[in-house]
């Protein structure tokens, strides 16, 4: 089943039958994450709204859409002159998704168009008009589009505000408009609500994103979030992440068959890159340097000042940025509880000293030495090679780079990482970003103005080569006859 990342707390028991009647003119089920919709939408404190404002985030293809409406429409048939305006980014979506919404009505024989004679005065009338949209409900309710222009809403009051496809709307142009239509709000009483839904947009910048923020803080008491997403750190290849963040597959229509089955998922990620399909599919918004790759938090709950006992078996990895600025020299092991461990035996300004420092360090460990086989790191590998005794030198490869990357970061948001809490490492830690790599994959880079990261990337590469190489086994004597 899948389940948001981060939902804010509703009663179980909340009265969501509105969010049912409205489903059921629709001609539409009620899946698991359409009940959680309706739950943030109808919950109730002190008579009121227990959120004015509401940000739902869902990925495609999982009725984020259909389950809001599903709310307005049954708000609309059981309050005498409700108002609800709906905009997207654009004047022409808001219509198209108005109308596709009423559609169903008409089919379920609760509305007609304006243009349809009927003796039966209970039905809703659509009404198609070039952009001025609308459904008038006979007990005086109305709900109608508007472009996402602030002169467009303008002394209309209105019970509720819904923004779809609110990714959408970048810059300013999507704050501009919020900052129009909230007043009104102002006399339709304590039941009146904003709701802003959608997928990610192209950076994490505007209206939406802002909203997301402040809800998955949960500093504000009156923002409501519910936001099935993927986190930063978690790898959006692995097909358990796509089960957990898209209600798709675990959703069932009455008739049996899943509302998205998997191989539809992995359809689209084939056609797809993969920054495309995890944003589309997945609610990642695109990450550039600026975004954190790990946890820090859960990086420092691993740390231990009188690290470590020593491993039977380890591996050094060194790293240098493309500039040889510094070097760091890293070990990386598993202790016998099968958790990562990282100590960082070397960290200098510049490269000279590396070498030496590296292929003395491997032979008195017996282990042997990895690499990135990228930028600086060549000439030091190029240099311990010709160290005398040889010792066993390991690139990694750009192929795995990324891998390596990922490996790291989701040992330590499972909290599966010991470390010395070393200065030098923790800050590295902090200060690692995301970069893509090539078409369909994401590496570490260092965040602008934050500290040289090259010991988080010596101990992620060291961490993959450790656990892709099995442990040597003993020597079985056998004699003959045995």
């Amino acid at each position: 089943m899948a389940r948001p990342t981060y939902a804010s707390k509703v009663p179980k028991d909340t009265d969501i039958s509105v969010a049912n009647r409205g489903a059921a003119m629709l001609g539409l089920p009620l899946f698991d994450q359409g009940v959680r919709v309706a739950r943030l939408l109808e919950a109730r404190r002190g008579g009121g709204a227990r959120f004015d404002t509401c940000v739902i985030e869902m990925p495609r293809r999982s009725t984020k859409t259909t389950s809001v409406w599903a709310v307005i429409v049954g708000r609309a048939v059981t309050r005498d002159g409700y108002r609800c305006v709906v905009t997207a980014q654009s004047g022409n979506v808001a219509s198209r998704i108005l109308l596709e919404h009423a559609q169903l009505l008409v089919a379920t024989g609760h509305a007609r168009y304006s243009q349809e004679r009927s003796d039966d005065p209970s039905l809703a009338v659509v009404y198609r008009n070039g952009g001025r949209e609308r459904i008038d409900f006979p007990n005086g309710s109305r709900i109608w589009v508007v472009p996402p222009e602030p002169g467009a809403v303008r002394s209309a009051a209105a019970d509720d505000i819904l923004v779809d496809e609110a990714g959408e709307h970048e810059g300013d142009k999507g704050q501009d408009f919020l900052d129009a239509v909230r007043p009104l709000m102002d006399t339709r009483g304590p039941l009146a609500q904003l709701i802003v839904s959608g997928t990610p947009g192209r950076s994490r910048t505007g209206m939406f994103w802002s909203l997301l923020e402040q809800g998955r803080a949960g500093a504000d008491p009156d923002l409501g979030i519910l936001d099935y997403c993927i986190r930063d750190d978690e790898d959006p290849e692995d097909r358990r992440v796509w089960r957990r963040v898209h209600p798709g597959p675990s959703s069932r229509k009455p008739d049996g068959t899943v509302l998205t089955p998997m191989r539809t998922l992995e359809k689209r990620r084939a056609a797809m890159d993969l920054v495309s399909f995890a944003r589309e599919y997945l609610c990642l918004w695109p990450t550039d340097a600026s975004t954190g790759a790990l946890d820090v938090d859960a990086w420092r709950a691993g740390g231990q000042d009188d690290f470590l006992a020593r491993p039977r078996r380890s591996v050094i990895a060194f790293d240098a940025p493309k500039d040889q600025t510094c070097c760091a020299v890293v070990e990386v092991w598993r202790d016998d509880d099968g958790k990562a461990c990282f100590e960082v035996l070397a960290f200098k300004p510049g490269v000279s000293w590396a070498a030496k420092f590296a292929h003395q360090a491997a032979r008195a460990l017996k282990v042997p030495v990895v690499f990135d086989e990228i930028g600086g790191n060549v000439t030091i590998a190029a240099e311990i090679r010709r160290q005398r005794p040889g010792v066993t030198v390991a690139p990694l490869r750009w192929l795995h780079v990324g891998g390596a990357a990922q490996l790291f970061a989701t040992e330590i948001r499972e909290g599966r990482v010991r470390h010395a809490n070393q200065p030098d490492l923790n800050a590295a830690i902090e200060s690692v970003g995301w970069r893509p790599a090539g078409r369909d994959g994401r590496a570490f880079g260092r965040r602008p103005g934050m500290s040289e990261i090259s010991p988080a990337v010596a101990a992620s590469i060291g961490l993959w080569h450790f656990d892709q190489t099995p442990a040597p086994q003993p020597v079985q004597i056998r004699t003959a006859g045995v």
